[in-house]
């Protein structure tokens, strides 16, 4: 029998949006893999005295890349730094309000921070700059990470929008409410 849960019941947009935002916390868990290969492999060869010369500008983009495409799946578990003492002691149609004003913002930096990205993009794309290091990595692919970060936090904040109008306050009360470190 289906779940009459109101909150445990998701939509289909909301759970893809859901979905394309664990894909990139996948592929930043996958990175971190990665990363920490990269890093062991250098050690090692350093140890043996023949050190890389490629190493340590891999692991930059590899932490670039895992920030960025995890910043969606980040959201999507309300793992972002909020302070929530204000809102916790408002009744619930208040912390409804003040979520979807908190959400409204996110969205507004997170759409501002992906147009920025497009341009930087475009531009280096057009002018096919590259970086001034000895792998020579196009820049457009380097900051096609921020592009991509920002249209998952895009989507992941439309699909908490999406879940605040449906279940109001209940949604975040359930993830970082009362938490006091």
């Amino acid at each position: 029998m289906a779940s009459t849960d109101p909150t445990t019941s998701r939509s289909g947009v909301v759970t893809a949006l859901e979905r394309l935002g664990d894909v990139g916390g996948w592929l930043s868990t996958l990175i971190a893999w990665l990363l920490a290969m990269t890093v062991t492999y250098d050690v090692v060869l350093r140890t043996l005295g023949l050190p890389t010369l490629w190493a340590a500008e891999v692991s930059i983009y590899l932490m670039i890349a895992m920030a960025f495409l995890g910043i969606g799946s980040t959201q999507n578990v309300d793992g972002h730094f909020r302070v929530t003492f204000v809102r916790d002691l408002c009744p619930a149609s208040v912390r409804k309000a003040l979520d979807i004003f908190a959400l409204l913002v996110t969205l507004g930096f997170a759409l501002a921070f992906t147009y920025g990205a497009w341009l930087l993009v475009s531009f280096s794309w057009m002018l096919n700059f590259t970086t001034s290091t000895i792998l020579h990595v196009p820049m457009w692919i380097l900051q096609g990470l921020l592009l991509v970060g920002g249209i998952l936090l895009v989507l992941a904040a439309l699909r908490d929008l999406l879940m605040v109008f449906a279940l109001g306050a209940a949604f975040r009360d359930r993830s970082g409410s009362g938490e006091v470190i």
